[in-house]
């Protein structure tokens, strides 16, 4: 096992790792038992679904393959499996929903135990090859980023996908230093877990095997041929699973991909694409963190004959490669989603880390005076970076709003309306219209656990839709408060109908003869 020989005024170090873990801990704790209300947990809902629809068909029926927009009755359509992304995520929730049951907070605690698991591998990582104080630097600018206080706890691939590359690194730290071939096979078995969690998986042990295939310093072919077999074999299996149970998933895959990288012509304009990666960088990674970044990148390039830094320098260039082929050569899905350029946290952090710990050192041959402002100073940095994030952080989080959206709405009406779905039109297959939802979101439908026809305003709208054979059987509920609400009613077909109050939102529902 690697070693780090901490002195006693090192160890007071490991206090800076709990200061992070504390923060990031304090932020993820506020929203741990909420309902998905939240425009971000759109992932929770459609993952907890996907878990949901596993444990009703099956494992032997899915063979583990996500259903993560399917709110129906069993069994699940061939089209409605979700064959786009790997299913570890999926499988691990179904799994803790198995055994805890199927809440909020069970689905929460994935990502959040992984996000803090990332921040004790980053710490050590930087530790073993900078020194503690660097390490502690740099858990502090990691838990202080909007970016990891907004995405580290939701459900999706981002947390748990960082906790296996990480992971993986400090097992090939291990293996280098110790020749132990344990620590070669836990290495490997993170990046299986890794390319079994998300596409980045897959791009980021191709980065691996570029830098053992091409680089100079860390050239070992048999290892980059080994990790190159390891991912080949997953990708043939994936392959495999999605097409037992669905056979046009791997044409449905090459549409995504194809969309995803905008060759479809669908695209956004790199401009357009290069103005939205801009902003997003800004408001999720603090500038004075990017500018430690850079200080710190800069002192890894001139450090020849520090090969610990080095190697920490290698990691960095490792997620930053893997962030910049994702976020480039997928423009269309980082354009959309704020949370595909995540694993820039990495690099920023790492470095950062290293600037400041250069710049304590620097000040310990100044006199004592020089070391006290220079002391003060990185404090206020940290100080600053935190409050800031959590502040930031504030901003980017936003309700998801399903009747209007500029006008509050109750945070339970969501779960709540969704049960009263789910109880008056029972279990069957019926698909429910509904005269709002005027932005997309599958958290109504997940609480209902039926299909959810929205945007459906006006009589001729309502006349359409349930003429449609496609959408029987059928039934509705109607948002009295909503404009054509009355003619909307005063034109449905004969059937029951009762009127709710829902957190003093008044709703009709109905159902044909």
């Amino acid at each position: 096992m690697l070693t780090m020989n901490f002195t006693a005024h090192s160890r007071l170090w490991w206090l800076g790792l709990f200061l992070a873990l504390a923060v990031l801990g304090w932020s993820f704790a506020k929203d741990f038992t909420a309902p998905w209300t939240d425009q971000m947990d759109a992932n929770g809902a459609c993952w907890s679904q996907s878990a949901h629809n596993t444990l009703r068909a099956g494992l032997w029926v899915t063979a583990g393959t996500p259903s993560a927009f399917y709110f129906g009755t069993l069994p699940i359509p061939e089209e409605a499996y979700y064959t786009h992304h790997p299913p570890l995520l999926s499988l691990l929730l179904t799994g803790m929903f198995s055994v805890f049951g199927e809440k909020e907070w069970v689905a929460r605690s994935l990502p959040v135990a992984a996000s803090l698991i990332s921040v004790v591998l980053l710490w050590l990582l930087v530790a073993e090859s900078a020194s503690p104080r660097a390490a502690s630097f740099c858990a502090l600018v990691f838990a202080a980023m909007p970016m990891e206080l907004r995405y580290g706890e939701m459900v999706n691939f981002e947390a748990l996908d960082l906790v296996w590359m990480l992971a993986a690194l400090w097992c090939l730290r291990a293996w280098e230093k110790t020749a132990r071939r344990r620590w070669w096979l836990l290495a490997v078995a993170a990046l299986v877990l890794a390319l079994w969690t998300a596409w980045l998986g897959y791009l980021f042990v191709l980065v691996l095997c570029g830098y053992f295939a091409f680089s100079c310093e860390r050239r070992n072919l048999p290892l980059a041929m080994q990790l190159g077999i390891a991912m080949i074999v997953s990708l043939v299996l994936f392959l495999w699973e999605v097409r037992h149970v669905y056979p046009g998933a791997w044409r449905e895959m090459l549409s995504a991909f194809n969309n995803r990288v905008g060759s479809d012509g669908a695209g956004v304009s790199w401009r357009e694409w290069s103005e939205r990666i801009f902003d997003v960088l800004r408001r999720h990674i603090q500038p004075v963190s990017w500018l430690l970044g850079f200080a710190g990148a800069v002192i890894v390039w001139k450090s020849e004959k520090d090969a610990p830094q080095r190697w920490l320098g290698w990691a960095a260039s490792c997620f930053f490669a893997l962030s910049v082929i994702y976020v480039v050569g997928f423009r269309n899905a980082s354009s959309v989603h704020d949370y595909a350029s995540f694993y820039f946290t990495v690099p920023v952090a790492m470095m950062a880390g290293l600037a400041l710990d250069a710049l304590c050192h620097w000040s310990g041959s100044e006199d004592a005076s020089w070391r006290i402002a220079v002391t003060v100073c990185v404090l206020a940095i940290l100080g600053v970076l935190v409050v800031s994030g959590e502040r930031q952080t504030l901003t980017l989080r936003h309700q998801f709003l399903i009747l209007t959206d500029d006008q509050p709405e109750p945070r339970e009406l969501i779960p709540e309306l969704g049960e009263a779905i789910r109880g008056w039109f029972g279990s069957e297959d019926v698909a429910v219209i509904g005269n709002f939802l005027p932005t997309y979101g599958p958290q109504l439908h997940y609480y209902a656990q039926h299909e959810i026809l929205g945007c459906v305003y006006t009589p001729q709208d309502w006349k359409e839709t349930i003429s449609d054979p496609e959408n029987s059987p059928l039934g509705g509920v109607i948002w009295l408060g909503a404009p054509h609400a009355d003619e909307v009613l005063a034109s449905l077909p004969p059937g029951p109908q009762e009127r709710l109050l829902i957190r003093n939102v008044p709703f009709c529902f109905w159902r044909p003869e």
